[in-house]
């Protein structure tokens, strides 16, 4: 669980954790806030409790609600089956219009990740075709 800004707190939002801020240090809701997040992280809310709301020096309202870090896109060359475990290592450095799959926001060098699912091919300038993954940590 987690609080999550209101005007924020619907299923299915996702947003990357970018640290506290200086007010967070002494708020008695902190634990609940941000602590079980990490920085850099893509997060998903699952479900909201409309009915528990908090208010915040920083968002104003907050809504308590359960929060995952969520699954990410990532493009590979290799060939991988569904549930197939990998350590992510980013292979380029190319600005082109799949970057967001080949550095996606929120996986760092050498996280363990595990295949959810292929969602398709795309053709790459450097390394022909890459296969496009749902992966999980």
């Amino acid at each position: 669980m987690g609080l999550v800004p209101s005007n924020l707190a619907r299923e299915g939002f996702k947003f990357i954790f970018m640290g506290e801020a200086e007010a967070c240090r002494g708020c008695k809701y902190r634990s609940v806030c941000v602590d079980g997040m990490e920085v850099g992280r893509l997060y998903v809310v699952k479900g909201v409790n409309e009915r528990k709301r908090f208010q915040c020096p920083i968002h104003g309202e907050l809504t308590l609600a359960s929060i995952a870090r969520a699954n990410i896109e990532v493009a590979s060359g290799a060939r991988m089956v569904e549930g197939a475990s990998f350590i992510y290592r980013a292979s380029c450095d190319e600005n082109c219009e799949y970057r967001n799959y080949c550095r996606p926001e929120g996986v760092k060098e050498g996280d363990k990740l595990r295949v959810v699912r292929e969602l398709g091919k795309i053709k790459c300038k450097r390394l022909e075709e890459l296969r496009i993954y749902e992966v999980s940590f």
